[in-house]
């Protein structure tokens, strides 16, 4: 965040389990899996977490469990006790950087189902706390979990958000697209990837500037240009090694004002964002305080599987 590096960690909903009811067969592990991913998420530093319509499968004494083991706000605007009408969960919560004020405010849509809880409207309730909290930020991340039906009318209605951070979908959204000066992040539901969203912000007058095409140009660059060079003896500059290969020459000319165009390009906008969806595939590494609770609760690897011969092979 503009001259200083800060990096903040939260979750916009349906962390804990993946439907909004717990089958009776399977209710054991499924709780022990939900606490586990709370304290992983406070071995990793979670900053908030939007409570979604998913989080409140289990119940209204296990969500208040969750919460209180929990070193970080779970935060919702919107959902209510069902019997005394009050907030169960702090609308928002505010971080200070080192540069700026961010502002989190969660909304969650609702369910019949959940029959301990009673959902507020959520644009009525969300426009009530960014109206109480936006003299007080630079920046207000409105953390969603609802439907495409509801994202629309969040867009359309809400003022003075900034960016609306969204669950329960499968989209990945690699390049956000803005709409009534609102930037939409998606970042699909099964957990396949990490979003990163990066924001430079010098002052309040110049927009933020959308530069998610430009940072994919500078990787591209980097990663043709690194693939190029693994032939390379140590101390050896790609143009020594290609000498005398005019198209592959014009390639890593063309790479290198490409990736250099790109960077200054960047550097001259004082107020800038981007977007990356990081895969986390088996090139990731494991936190090493992380591994072991998700180790535990992984389900087993089958020592063999069945062919429709009903022969057992071993996997290699």
């Amino acid at each position: 965040m503009a001259e200083t590096s800060a990096t903040y960690f939260v979750d916009a909903g349906d962390a804990l389990f993946k439907s909004p009811y717990v089958v009776k067969s399977k209710r054991e592990h499924l709780l022990e899996v939900a606490g586990a991913i709370i304290g992983a998420y406070n071995v990793m530093g979670c900053t908030a977490m939007n409570v979604g319509m998913n989080d409140l499968a289990a119940g209204l004494d296990f969500i208040t469990e969750m919460q209180a083991k929990a070193n970080f706000p779970f935060l919702s605007s919107n959902i209510l006790h069902a019997e005394t009408q009050k907030p169960l969960f702090q609308a928002s919560a505010i971080i200070e950087t080192p540069d700026l004020k961010l502002g989190l405010v969660g909304v969650t849509i609702g369910d019949k189902r959940l029959k301990e809880f009673t959902f507020a409207n959520p644009i009525e309730s969300a426009q009530k706390e960014i109206n109480a909290i936006k003299d007080q930020v630079d920046l207000i991340f409105l953390l969603a979990n609802v439907d495409d039906v509801m994202e629309k009318d969040l867009m359309n209605v809400l003022e003075g958000i900034d960016f609306l951070v969204r669950s329960k979908t499968g989209a990945v959204n690699r390049n956000p697209k803005e709409q009534n000066g609102v930037v939409l992040i998606r970042n699909g539901n099964q957990g396949k990837y990490a979003g990163v969203l990066q924001i430079r912000k010098v002052d309040d007058t110049n927009k933020l500037t959308n530069v998610s095409a430009q940072h994919t140009r500078i990787d591209f660059a980097d990663k043709r240009l690194a693939s190029m060079a693994e032939v390379l003896e140590e101390g050896q500059a790609l143009e020594q090694y290609y000498a005398g290969d005019d198209k592959r020459l014009e390639l890593i000319n063309r790479l290198k004002d490409e990736k250099n165009h790109n960077e200054d390009l960047i550097k001259k906008l004082k107020n800038s964002y981007y977007f990356e969806a990081i895969a986390l595939d088996d090139k990731v590494p494991d936190t090493p305080e992380v591994a072991p609770i998700v180790a535990k609760y992984m389900p087993k690897k089958k020592d063999a599987k069945v062919k429709k011969t009903g022969k057992k092979v071993k996997k290699k």
